[in-house]
């Protein structure tokens, strides 16, 4: 007779994998066997001297640092250590870094929130009182993924506020977990150092990314190739940007500036004049609009 079917003897409702479910997980004390198979049992049905016996033959899998065992269990992997004991790898997964920015929320408050954005509990990895990320995992094959656009106001109408997220690329390889939690951790510093919006994906990091490698002197002379004496025309700057943020559509340019059609035109035609450099071509309107970027630093 195994270890296992000894312990289904003594304890009826054994589970020997993990539902889905967190919280109907959590009734359960985790172990695992020198095989590596995994059971759970009630903690109901199990005493302390029991579960002190238990320990002698099986490995418990304990909480760390209070937290449940999932987030412990990604922690490890995103430390590049070898993966966790009992960690069931999700279809995908996509991380979801966050910045709030004051700490009058407190922070069950704000974790509560976070859950009950989601259909089942996800784990959150908190750095501080102020950062964190949820990791949304995906499970099922036709499992959609959380739609952020509007969120951030309602937690706002919520907690009162201002919380911002850097979302992942989905992913499909654990293995690949660590890479994209350090890239992650590395586009959401530049969001916030340049003040995007409250939700930011890698596609909209991507512009920043040749900013952030420019050093000072680099800039300074990109600034004084491209702007010379510029300064001070805060106006037709902005033109400018949103014309090329508009793929350098006149007419869709000036709806967005509420302007007309042909008021546009002539202030593209003036910075061109007093710049020499075309943005009506591609090869020139990169550098200008990263330039731009900066200025708005």
């Amino acid at each position: 007779m195994t270890i296992i079917d000894q312990l289904t003897r003594i304890y009826p409702s054994i589970l020997l994998q993990k539902p889905k479910n967190r919280k109907e997980a959590a009734k359960f004390q985790w172990f695992t066997t020198e095989d590596g198979d995994l059971v759970g049992i009630d903690k109901a049905a199990l005493h302390d001297k029991e579960a002190d016996l238990l320990s002698i033959f099986l490995t418990p899998i304990n909480e760390r640092h209070g937290e449940p065992t999932r987030e412990a269990q990604w922690r490890q992997i995103l430390k590049g250590q070898d993966k966790a004991p009992d960690f069931h790898p999700p279809r995908a997964f996509r991380f979801l870094i966050f910045s709030i920015k004051d700490t009058t929320p407190d922070k069950e408050s704000i974790q509560e929130a976070f859950q009950s954005l989601f259909p089942e509990e996800v784990p959150i990895l908190w750095k501080n009182n102020r950062e964190g990320m949820i990791i949304e995992e995906v499970f099922q094959e036709n499992q959609e993924l959380l739609t952020l656009e509007g969120i951030p106001d309602i937690l706002m109408s919520d907690l009162y506020t201002d919380i911002r997220f850097y979302v992942s690329d989905t992913e499909t390889h654990i293995q690949d977990a660590r890479t994209v939690f350090l890239w992650s951790e590395r586009a959401a510093a530049i969001a916030a150092d340049y003040h995007l919006g409250p939700v930011v994906s890698s596609i909209e990091i991507l512009p920043y990314l040749f900013l952030d490698s420019l050093n000072r002197e680099d800039w300074n002379y990109m600034k004084r190739t491209v702007f010379s004496d510029m300064d001070e025309e805060k106006e037709l700057l902005d033109t400018i940007r949103v014309f090329l943020e508009s793929g350098s559509n006149t007419t869709l340019a000036a709806k967005k500036l509420y302007m007309h059609r042909n008021s546009l035109q002539y202030r593209v035609d003036k910075f061109i004049e007093r710049t020499g450099l075309d943005v009506k071509k591609f090869e020139v309107a990169v550098p200008v609009y990263l330039a731009l970027l900066q200025m708005e630093q």
